[in-house]
């Protein structure tokens, strides 16, 4: 009997074992229920993951070893044979690395070893995504398998991985410019070696899996990742569809590509000798065949992921020195999108943000430079309509021949299920990344080509004056970017830089014919006469996603998406300003005044019909008629005017909406509206466009209804009752979301300013994700800060702890050392690397 018990006690111990230091999917997965009279019933999937509790309850191994403290525990001496000499690091009280070392390739090898410490969950993560290998490591639940599969396909077909090794390939061809990416790998592979399962970050834990080995084309994944984000707004389709129903004047007079109001980034003049001359008397051929809403798999970036810059000359600052300010604009992310560092050699001496997967510092300064980065809009990406020879795709017409296509086979690991193959047809132009109504559509975009892009940070770490510069910027590609520069001689530049194609009229904004070389691009604009300015007369230069340049005033054709406002508003300020100082700069990034409210609050003062009002819409009116235009977050006023702007747009806008009744693809969800220039331009030149009419109601419409009617259905939405009007901070509600979209790890209902049409653009996701402004002198002044914080580990103090202060509007004084040995009381822990 002893024996029995003991033999069951040990099979029960065994058991729990077992099954606690595994883990398990618990629930059903969807499934269909055919009833009797011949109709389906879904019931929805209850499937959920647990995680191996025996050992994430461990006090030894599981998340208990995942809590920090004020100070985070390091490993205080690293060892290493990738080194050729020592590498001391010093963590000052925002956890903020300062790397010290002889050579960059140690520098960067001790970068890549303190991000993976910090970031390494977040970089596997985001490289996976970008690889398309999402369903491999997070395909826990049938339910996540279905959604993760496609995702997978679709950055797969679309041709991320594609562009990621290509980039590879190019960077092999200059081994000694990009040794520093082996470094990088190796200080990456160099902490994961020292990871057991205790160490592992909390959220392998919680997903059960483990690091894989960091490569090289990881980090190429992370730059064309950003790419992806950042070209991504991308409506041919929709545009196709929209001139096939609306035909090409009713369109232009709708969807124009530049107003009046506009003020872009180079205004002056710009002088190009040479241009290149291209034969514009073949119209392009556009493809006018049926599309199908229901096989629309195409991701857009969101509008508001965008990005403010500038630099003031000296002789507009009260120190007499250049002032260099940047913010990029993309969605606000735990971990952070950004991780702060410093990277020191006896050659240089650089501080910023850096992209957690990649080397280098991407918006920064160092002694004598300072640069920044924020998207250009012009258009990379074009879709081109196939012509096969048969049903087997082997071969398409082009050029008046039948050319081979190529067959590759993707293979998407699912987790604890069988391997799915894929396959891509490739094109010359680019990959079959889309299909409709059996017409296949091949992508052109810029993102596939070789590039060197680390080359340009790189560069920009050592550089010295305007000719470093432009001699690092010219290995951009994409995305493109407005990158801005400030030197300590007081020299201030812009470059919109990037590959940029050369097109013909109308080319790259609808879908095109893909059977001629003719309907393709015709090279590049070479990059002398791309759209610049060096020292301007106005003595400052700027960029907020606005055109590059007037297209009157530029011989190339050039289309794309691009921002209607903060570049308005931006250059109105600073030209107004003078005697600026630091505290000027940082206030100006955190203001929340909308260019769009003062344009369409004019309108409707102009147009309102007051007399239509009852007593509490009258009550509504004389509340908002006196607001300042800023997006304050305790104010009603913006929540009533983006409201009555909402309202205003869907009522002009009806017979574009109405079009969806003829045309399958043209659902209300799917359809592109004109921007939002293109209604002021309307208002303000055109108010007889029968556009203003609403197309269901025997009354014809005018302006002056139109704009009463949207106040009146605002006010409905409010009960006629201003205590019903949320604050602005409450009706947008901005949330910093963990990648892993835990509510506990995400913070909700963010208490600041702003609006995507401010210089503060903030939006409920999108906003500043990065603000630094620096002066450069003699001695560096600069400060920063991001919402979020250097650890990825939500039980850590560095996770958050940065939120509340950018919330307000505030900035860090950056610690730029110039020695490791100086003592500093913000320094609180270090570490030593040696060989």
């Amino acid at each position: 009997m002893l024996f029995l018990k003991l033999l069951f006690s040990i099979v029960i111990t065994l058991f729990f074992i077992f099954t606690l230091n595994k883990s398990h999917t618990t629930g059903s997965p969807q499934k269909t229920i055919f009833n009797t009279d011949g109709s389906k019933t879904i019931v929805e999937s209850t499937e959920r993951f647990i995680p191996p509790m025996g050992k994430l309850l461990s006090p030894s191994h599981g998340f208990w070893q995942n809590a920090e403290g004020a100070i985070p525990s390091f490993n205080n001496i690293i060892k290493n044979k990738f080194l050729s000499s020592s590498v001391k690091v010093q963590y000052d009280n925002r956890l903020v690395p300062h790397i010290f070392g002889d050579n960059i390739s140690d520098v960067i090898f001790a970068q890549g070893y303190v991000t993976a410490s910090l970031r390494l969950w977040q970089m596997e993560l985001q490289t996976h995504a970008a690889a398309g290998r999402l369903t491999e490591i997070l395909g826990t639940t049938d339910k996540l398998k279905k959604i993760l599969i496609e995702k997978d396909k679709l950055t797969r077909r679309i041709g991320i991985p594609l562009g990621a090794r290509n980039a590879i390939n190019e960077w092999s061809k200059r081994p000694e410019e990009f040794k520093v990416l082996d470094a990088y790998t190796a200080g990456v592979n160099a902490y994961i070696n020292t990871l057991s399962y205790s160490e592992l970050p909390l959220l392998y834990k919680l997903q059960d899996y483990y690091p894989e080995k960091w490569t090289n084309l990881k980090s190429a994944l992370m730059m064309k990742s950003m790419g992806r984000t950042l070209t991504g707004r991308n409506h041919d389709f929709q545009l196709t569809a929209l001139l096939k129903q609306l035909g090409l004047e009713k369109f232009n007079s709708l969807y124009g590509d530049y107003f009046e109001e506009q003020s872009p980034i180079i205004l002056e003049p710009v002088k190009i000798n040479n241009p290149v001359v291209i034969n514009e008397e073949e119209p392009i051929g556009l493809y006018l065949g049926k599309l199908d809403f229901d096989s629309l798999s195409i991701n857009y970036s969101p509008k508001g992921v965008g990005s403010n810059n500038w630099a003031v000359s000296g002789s507009k600052t009260a120190s007499g020195n250049p002032i260099l300010c940047n913010d990029p604009h993309l969605k606000l992310n735990l971990p952070s999108i950004w991780f702060e560092v410093q990277l020191y050699t006896p050659e240089f001496n650089s501080y910023g943000a850096s992209l957690p997967g990649a080397p280098g510092v991407i918006s920064g300064f160092n002694e004598n430079i300072a640069w920044g980065v924020t998207n250009v809009g012009h258009d990379v990406r074009d879709w081109y309509a196939i012509q096969w020879k048969d049903k087997e795709k082997q071969f398409y017409w082009f050029d008046s021949t039948f050319m081979q296509s190529e067959i590759v086979v993707e293979q998407i690991k699912v987790r604890g299920s069988q391997t799915i193959l894929d396959t891509i047809l490739m094109t010359h132009i680019g990959p079959i990344a889309h299909s409709s109504n059996n017409q296949d559509f091949a992508l052109r975009w810029t993102l596939h080509d070789p590039s060197e892009e680390p080359l340009t940070f790189l560069k920009l770490m050592k550089g010295k004056n305007y000719a470093d510069y432009k001699d690092a910027i010219k290995h951009f590609a994409c995305p493109a970017q407005n990158i801005v520069f400030a030197a300590k001689n007081g020299d201030i530049a812009l470059w919109t830089q990037g590959k940029l194609p050369i097109r013909k009229k109308m080319q790259g904004k609808f879908v095109q014919q893909g059977n001629s070389s003719k309907e393709l691009w015709q090279g590049y604009i070479p990059q002398e006469h791309i759209p610049h300015e060096y020292n301007p007369n106005k003595k400052f230069v700027a960029s907020a996603n606005q055109h590059s340049i007037n297209p009157n005033n530029y011989p190339y054709e050039f289309y794309g998406y691009f921002e209607e406002y903060r570049g308005r508003y931006l250059n109105r300020r600073l030209a107004e300003m003078e005697n600026i100082t630091v505290k000027d700069m940082m206030d100006l990034q955190f203001d929340s005044y909308s260019q769009k409210a003062e344009d369409f609050m004019s309108l409707l003062k102009k147009y309102l019909k007051k007399g239509d009002l009852h007593k509490n819409e009258l009550e509504i009116w004389h509340i908002l008629k006196d607001w300042d235009y800023k997006f304050t977050g305790n104010q009603i006023e913006p929540t009533v005017f983006e409201i009555w702007f909402d309202s205003l747009r869907t009522l002009i806008y009806d017979e574009i909406f109405a079009l969806s009744e003829n045309d399958n693809f043209l659902k209300k969800e799917n359809i592109k509206l004109p921007e939002q220039f293109n209604l002021l331009n309307l208002m303000k030149r055109d108010i007889e466009n029968p556009i203003f009419d609403i197309v269901n109601t025997k009354k014809i419409e005018r302006i002056d209804d139109i704009i009463t009617l949207a106040f009146k259905k605002t006010c409905s939405k409010f009960k006629y009752d201003i205590s019903n009007i949320l604050p602005w901070k409450k009706y947008r509600s901005t949330v910093v979301q963990h990648l892993s979209k835990v509510p506990a790890f995400s913070f909700d209902s963010i208490d600041t300013d702003g609006h995507r049409s401010a210089l503060n653009a903030l939006d409920r996701r999108p906003g500043p994700s990065w603000k630094m402004v620096v002066e450069l002198g003699n001695n560096i002044n600069a400060y920063g800060i991001y919402p979020g914080g250097q650890s990825e580990n939500p039980g850590s103090f560095y996770y958050s702890n940065m939120i509340d202060k950018w919330a307000k509007g505030e900035h860090y004084k950056l610690l730029f050392m110039k020695d490791s040995q100086k003592n500093s009381d913000q320094i609180i822990c270090s570490q030593d690397f040696i060989h």
